[in-house]
């Protein structure tokens, strides 16, 4: 099978990711390992819900029924991003949802809330 390519056109800058706890990178979530592992572990899928207002996310894990009742949240993929063990979720589906939120890739501030066990990321 062939490839057409088109050498006319702007190919965009291919951006290395940062190494930073969280980041946003090409709409997706990016959680270093060690952060992962203490707010989602090993599961596959993560509570999440938006909070446009303070343009903030919250995580949880999917046992998490409190959670699940108070913020009514979707559930979101979470997949492995490299074989450091990093952890990528798409958050594609709230910038569709919420355009005037900001997709463009940066380090994230986070807090986790032992208490709750929920991940507070600002946007």
């Amino acid at each position: 099978m062939e490839r057409a390519f088109d050498f006319n056109q702007n190919i965009p800058k291919q951006e290395k990711m940062l190494e930073t706890p969280v980041q946003l990178f090409n709409q997706h979530l990016i959680l270093h390992i060690d952060l992962a592992k203490q707010c989602i572990g090993e599961d596959r899928q993560v509570f999440a819900a938006m909070i446009p207002d303070e343009k903030k996310i919250l995580l949880a894990k999917t046992e998490d029924m409190a959670f699940k009742a108070k913020h009514k949240p979707i559930m979101l993929f979470v997949k492995q991003k490299n074989a450091k063990g990093d952890k990528s979720i798409s958050l594609q589906e709230f910038f569709a949802d919420w355009p005037e939120i900001s997709s463009e890739n940066k380090k994230l501030d986070y807090q986790w809330k032992e208490i709750e066990l929920t991940l507070e990321i600002i946007l």
